[in-house]
């Protein structure tokens, strides 16, 4: 399967998160606006591996974990 879609976030802010590693692109999803954003990444593969692994903390944060890759050059925005 090249898409997941994580619909069930424990986030205030956003909806889902899209990650289609076929074209290694994520596309996040805000509830307050259902505005989606589209980011390309490396390796949309280890994007996802790192995602879920952040689960495993008790102080995770989707918005900051989306943030942080954005800041740190591992997402690119493609569309706004």
């Amino acid at each position: 399967m090249t898409v997941k879609t994580y619909d069930q976030l424990p986030s205030s802010a956003i909806e889902r998160i899209v990650i289609d590693t076929k074209t290694n692109s994520v596309e996040v999803v805000y509830k307050s606006s259902e505005k989606s954003y589209t980011y390309s990444t490396e390796d949309a593969t280890s994007f996802d591996q790192q995602f879920l692994s952040e689960f495993d903390a008790t102080d995770f944060s989707v918005g900051r974990f989306i943030n942080s890759n954005v800041s740190a050059g591992n997402l690119t925005l493609l569309t706004n």
